[in-house]
């Protein structure tokens, strides 16, 4: 059912993030991506920031458009020139953000919650395949 792409194993319309960690993790994250929510990836992890940060490596990888780093940084430089402390600069410059490990930043409005723990029939649906609506 699953396939193999350019940027890892998929079923259907949903990447699948990192499955060799499934016997060990409690759940299974399905988060969106991107303004419409149009990528979808699948995280075993023990908690949605885990899940994220999952999430967060496959987009550095295959879908570095999704990061904010650039605006953070450039946010960052402008509170700096206006004279703000390092401190105050950064608390500034991450300000309506979603920080990543490795100094990495999200959107807000360009990630989100599909389903926690997804049954299967659940995930064939989300994934679009297995004759579902």
């Amino acid at each position: 059912m699953s396939q193999m792409t350019a940027q890892g194993p998929r079923v259907g319309a949903v990447y699948l993030v990192n499955t060799t960690d499934r016997a060990w993790t409690d759940h299974r994250y399905v988060l969106c991506f991107g303004a419409y929510g149009s990528t979808l990836l699948c995280a075993y992890a023990n908690s949605l920031e885990d899940a994220l940060e999952e999430c967060g490596e496959w987009i550095v990888d295959h879908a570095p458009g999704y990061l904010a780093d650039d605006s953070v940084k450039d946010e960052y430089e402008r509170a700096i020139a206006e004279g703000l402390s390092e401190e105050e600069a950064q608390e500034r410059a991450e300000e309506d953000t979603t920080a990543l490990d490795g100094g990495r930043y999200l959107n807000p409005w360009e990630w989100g919650i599909v389903a926690k723990n997804p049954s299967r029939a659940d995930f064939l649906a989300l994934a679009g395949v297995g004759g579902a609506p």
